[in-house]
């Protein structure tokens, strides 16, 4: 009898164990492409994306009076999704977008202003998670994530610079 109760109860940890941990996207792992299907394509979220890039660059020149323009520096790119449950679905792709510099950095005085307005327009786009990647006098670094995975990185330190990786969308062919 003990060893049936064993047995049992052996079995019932390994059932418990075997399920894993939720998916931190909030999406259902089990059935990608339609979790990816729920999602906005890939050319619908960048034009989001881009938009709100945009925003926050006029924003930051407004309210901080930055002088200069800000300068396309390019060097997009494409790379299929990462993780093993993403990386094997057909038209699935995570991009960068252009990377945008001021020519000159925000002063500290201004610096938690600029983060401020980087979380206030970021967070109309769906961007609710803030890190703190450098915060030192002179160089300062904040990444702000959505809930699809994308990273908006904003940075000073000699100049200013605006990055965004999309999380893993689908291509709009792919969608089906």
């Amino acid at each position: 009898m003990r060893k049936l109760v064993l047995f049992v109860l052996c079995a019932l940890l390994a059932t418990g164990c075997a399920s894993g941990p939720e998916p931190s996207d909030g999406g259902n792992v089990a059935d990608p492409l339609s979790m990816l299907r729920q999602r906005p394509s890939m050319e619908e979220i960048t034009v989001r994306y881009e938009e709100m890039q945009q925003k926050l660059r006029d924003r930051l020149s407004a309210d901080l009076g930055l002088a200069t323009p800000w300068i396309n520096k390019g060097d997009p790119g494409q790379a299929a999704c990462q993780g093993k449950e993403l990386s094997h679905v057909d038209g699935a792709e995570q991009h960068s977008l252009d990377t945008w510099a001021y020519e000159g950095n925000i002063p500290d005085a201004q610096w938690e202003r600029a983060q401020q307005i980087g979380i206030d327009v970021t967070k109309e786009y769906g961007f609710k998670e803030l890190e703190i990647v450098v915060n030192r006098p002179g160089d300062h670094k904040v990444e702000m994530r959505d809930e699809f995975g994308a990273q908006l990185q904003f940075g000073t330190k000699v100049n200013t610079i605006l990055s965004l990786r999309t999380g893993c969308h689908l291509l709009q062919s792919a969608k089906g």
